[in-house]
This record gives structure tokens, C-alpha cells and sequence, in this order.
């Protein structure tokens, strides 16, 4: 099968998807009804949060007290004349979101879902129009297609989720390293975006200690220490020790928030699909993940680039250790699955560049078609095993994007002649 019949295939299935997903999501979200969807989905979080900073209970111990967050979202959902949901959608982010998600608490249901929804989607667009350059001009619709094909980018819009923002902080991250040293201080501006989920910082903040990138280090620290002081003024200034025992309770206590691991796409989550409590597998499995993209940084480091290919390796150094930090993060949701956009983008740039071979399309094609998994209906049919099956696609990714970073024709062996 020749590159232009793989491609062709691919834009089709591409097109398809985008067609059943527009079909199902949007048609769900009508028939539920506008308020009643707002009331019922994760927008409900950021609206009890802006509830909570209304009514005065701003300090970080009441912020992410989940009594407390129980009582007020059954309150707005009655006043909503909607059925109190029988599970808490709590808010889990940094005091600084709920005091951003104020307003909301005074716009109906219906209008501050689509307005905060809309507002992610303009950031999804964003993201994708600087991310296009990763891919040759007359392939850039691949990009396109493949990220409104992907069913995590409609859990998120559907959700009025963050996950958007998160994506737009890796592409700028990657855009202002790909641009130079005079871009260092944007880059850790923003890779600060990522505090919004700060357990997918580590291995981009690993990142730059490798490169030694003490500017942009510097950068990111100043943006940080500014969201801390502008969260201590809404929550307290320690608002980060209520933050943090939030988090030790979603390992600890999952039932208090409603917050399960095995319905996490991690290493975290597929432990505990199989029941596997224990620490040491879970360490085994992050520190080996973290070894082999710090091995893959550091030998294709030391090989000499084909001309023109810096930016590859740039992409494909990024991309590792974007799947690679979704694989580590102690919790992330189906949703948040949406930075892998990126990981994508590198794999596809790479192959638009090359005789697109068809194990990176059976890869793209897998990793479209497996996140259906995430449906409950669809995980009690196939049960836990299966259920494992996108996890096993990323883990080919990473694979396959550690493999290209050591293999030509992205590089050749820094102690072959030059050609």
C-alpha cells in the first residue's frame, strides 16, 4: 500500500469519526437538555467553586471541604430544579480557578456552560493553529481532522473542562523552545499553564534541568510564585497544604470525591484495574518510564542531525515526554487525554516528512478508535482487560517516539564521519 493510498484511507476513517462523534455528543447533550447537562456534568464543579468564593467560604480549608462542596452543589442543583446527582462533581483545581469561575455564579446554568465551554474551544484552536507548522503545508489537515476525530476533545468541550489549556501550555512551551534562547522566558511562562493540573509538570520541568535551561526555570519559578500569591489572596497563604491533602485523599479515600483510578488511563489506573494496591509497581513502572525518556533525550542528544531535522527531534523529545507524564500522573481524566494531541502531532510530523510508513498510520488509527473504551456501557461489556487497550496503545507511542528519537534518518551516530 503506497503513502498516498495509507493517507487517502486515513483521511477517510478521519472523516468518519468526526461525522459519528458530531452525530452522538452534541444530539446526547440537546436531548438532556441545556441546564439540565450544566447541572449534571463537570461544568458543575467550576460553578460550585465560583459558588463557594460568592458565599464567602474562600478559605482552602472550606475551598476543598467535600461536605461542604456536597452541601452547596445539592443546593444549586435544586435551585436549578434539577435532581441533586447522587455522586460529587468536586473541584480539583487551584484556589485561583474557582475565583476566575466567580462570575458564573451569577449567569444561568445553560449560559455559563456554553460561555466557559466556548471559551475552551477557542483555546483548543489556538492551540492546534500554532501546533500546525509541526506538519508540511499540504498535510496540515491531518491535523485537523485527527484532533476533532479524537474522543477525548469532546469529553472536554462536552465536560467545559480545562484540558484545552493544558494542551495550548504544551504547544507554547514547544513553540518558544523551538524558537531559541531570546524565547526561554516564554517558554517557562508557559509551561506554567500546566498548574492547572500540577501532576503533569514534572517530567517537562525535568526537562528543562536537563537542557539546563535555567531561564526558562527561572521564568516558570517567577509565574508560579505569582499564582501562589494571587491564590493566597482568595484562599489563604496556606492554601497549598488544604491543596495537597486533597490530593493525598484521592489516593487515600477515592469514595470522598468521587474520584476512581481505575477509570484513569495511567499506570496508576491500570494497577488498580487489576487490583494491584501495592507501591512498589507503581514506583517500578514511573521510574522506568522516566529512565527510558531520559536515555532516549540523552543519546539522541549526542547523534549528529541530519540537516534540517533539529525541530524533529525538538517535537519528537516533547511528544515522549508528553505520553510519558500522562502515563506517571497520579490522577487525570479521560479528558485530559486531550495533550496527547501533541504526542500525535509529533508522529504524524514525522511521518509527513518521510515515506509514511503504515505502522505509524495502524498506531494513529488505534489510538483514534480505542479511547470508545471509556464508555461505561462499552468497559462492563469488555471488563477490565480489555479495558486496557488504550493504555497499550500509548505505551506503543512512547515506544514508538523513543525509537525514532534513536534511529536515522533523524540522526546519525556522533561517532559516524559526517556525510
Amino acid at each position: 500500500m503506497n503513502e498516498q493510498l495509507r493517507t487517502r484511507l486515513l483521511t477517510y476513517m478521519l472523516i468518519s469519526l468526526i461525522a459519528a462523534m458530531l452525530l452522538l455528543f452534541p444530539g446526547l447533550v440537546v436531548k438532556e437538555g441545556l441546564k439540565q447537562h450544566a447541572l449534571s456534568s463537570d461544568y458543575t464543579s467550576f460553578l460550585l467553586a465560583g459558588t463557594l468564593i460568592a458565599q464567602g467560604h474562600a478559605p482552602a480549608t472550606q475551598l476543598y471541604d467535600v461536605n461542604l462542596q456536597r452541601q452547596v452543589e445539592q443546593s444549586i442543583q435544586a435551585a436549578g430544579s434539577v435532581t441533586p446527582t447522587a455522586d460529587l462533581l468536586p473541584f480539583l483545581n487551584p484556589p485561583l480557578v474557582a475565583a476566575l469561575a466567580l462570575p458564573l455564579n451569577y449567569l444561568s446554568p445553560a449560559l455559563g456552560n456554553l460561555l466557559w465551554g466556548g471559551l475552551q474551544f477557542l483555546v483548543l484552536l489556538l492551540a492546534l493553529w500554532l501546533l500546525a507548522p509541526m506538519l508540511p503545508t499540504e498535510r496540515r489537515y491531518l491535523l485537523w481532522l485527527g484532533a476533532f476525530a479524537y474522543l477525548p476533545v469532546y469529553q472536554s468541550l462536552i465536560q467545559a473542562q480545562l484540558s484545552p489549556t493544558l494542551l495550548l501550555g504544551i504547544v507554547l512551551f514547544w513553540r518558544c523552545l523551538r524558537a531559541g534562547r531570546s524565547a526561554d522566558v516564554g517558554a517557562g511562562a508557559s509551561l506554567a499553564l500546566l498548574l492547572l493540573k500540577p501532576q503533569a509538570l514534572p517530567l517537562y520541568l525535568l526537562y528543562l534541568l536537563y537542557r539546563r535551561n535555567w531561564r526558562a526555570l527561572g521564568s516558570f519559578t517567577a509565574v508560579a510564585v505569582a499564582i501562589y500569591l494571587l491564590s493566597a489572596a482568595v484562599s489563604g497563604l496556606d492554601w497549598p497544604f488544604a491543596y495537597l491533602k486533597m490530593i493525598a485523599q484521592l489516593g487515600s479515600r477515592p469514595d470522598l470525591y468521587n474520584s476512581y483510578p481505575q477509570l484513569m488511563f495511567t499506570w496508576r489506573g491500570l494497577l488498580a484495574r487489576f487490583d494491584i494496591t501495592s507501591i512498589v509497581p507503581l514506583a517500578a513502572l514511573t521510574i522506568l518510564t522516566v529512565a527510558a525518556v531520559l536515555y532516549a533525550w540523552w543519546r539522541s542528544d549526542r547523534a549528529v542531525l541530519v540537516p534540517d531535522r533539529a525541530a524533529d527531534r525538538l517535537a519528537l523529545q516533547l511528544g515522549a515526554a508528553t505520553v510519558a507524564a500522562t502515563l506517571d500522573g497520579f490522577y487525570l481524566y479521560n479528558h485530559d487525554l486531550t495533550m496527547l494531541i501533541f504526542s500525535g502531532a509529533a508522529l504524524l510530523g514525522w511521518a509527513a516528512q518521510h515515506n509514511w510508513p503504515s505502522w505509524v498510520t495502524a498506531l494513529l488509527v488505534a489510538a483514534l478508535i480505542t479511547p470508545f473504551t471509556f464508555f461505561a456501557n462499552i468497559r462492563d461489556v469488555l471488563g477490565p482487560p480489555l479495558d486496557t487497550s488504550f493504555i497499550v496503545v500509548m505505551v506503543v507511542a512512547l515506544g514508538a517516539l523513543l525509537y525514532l528519537l534513536l534511529q536515522p534518518p533523524l540522526a546519525q551516530s556522533a561517532a559516524a564521519p559526517n556525510p
